[in-house]
């Protein structure tokens, strides 16, 4: 790869060049729908959904906007996940930015952004999180996906809820 010139294009453009002609680095992805995760949040759905129709207390209200706000979430979580796939490609994104903060219960809640090269040669930034792993380091690569069509579309493959990959080159982290 070649040596940073202090020019963040140059960078980034010398990352998407050796993509073609490195395998380790470009990777390939296959992708597989993951049933228990969506099972999860139907039957999250139901479970609420069974606890509004049984109590008949004045907090059956609270306990259907949960419920609705379940469903809410996965189905635009979901939907989110299959246009990006409808019209995908995976790109090696490098991570510009890390931040980790304590969660409300323990653990730790990571983010990132980042910067990756789509397909008309531009520079696209983007920024997720999670609470499931620790995200790549500033300075890290981190296999991305985004939409052809609208680059500025774009998500780590590893914080995919609903699809899995398996992504050679990076190992590590999917």
């Amino acid at each position: 790869m070649a040596t940073d010139s202090g020019d963040p294009r140059t960078r980034y453009q010398s990352i998407a060049e050796t993509n073609d002609s490195e395998p380790d680095l470009a990777g390939r992805a296959a992708v597989e729908f993951r049933l228990s995760v969506a099972l999860g949040f139907v039957g999250a759905a139901f479970t609420l959904g069974v606890i509004v129709i049984a109590d008949h207390s004045i907090g059956r209200w609270l306990w259907a906007a949960l419920s609705i706000g379940v469903l809410a979430t996965g189905i635009f979580r979901f939907r989110k996940e299959k246009a990006l796939l409808t019209e995908w490609a995976t790109a090696v994104a490098t991570v510009t930015a890390w931040e980790r903060t304590e969660g409300n219960e323990g653990g730790y809640y990571y983010s990132v952004r980042y910067r990756f090269i789509g397909p008309d040669n531009r520079a696209y930034v983007g920024k997720s999180g999670s609470t499931a792993e620790e995200l790549p380091r500033e300075g890290e690569m981190l296999p991305i996906s985004y939409k052809r069509s609208d680059p500025t579309d774009s998500l780590p493959l590893m914080t995919f809820w609903f699809y899995g990959f398996t992504y050679t080159g990076f190992a590590r982290w999917i």
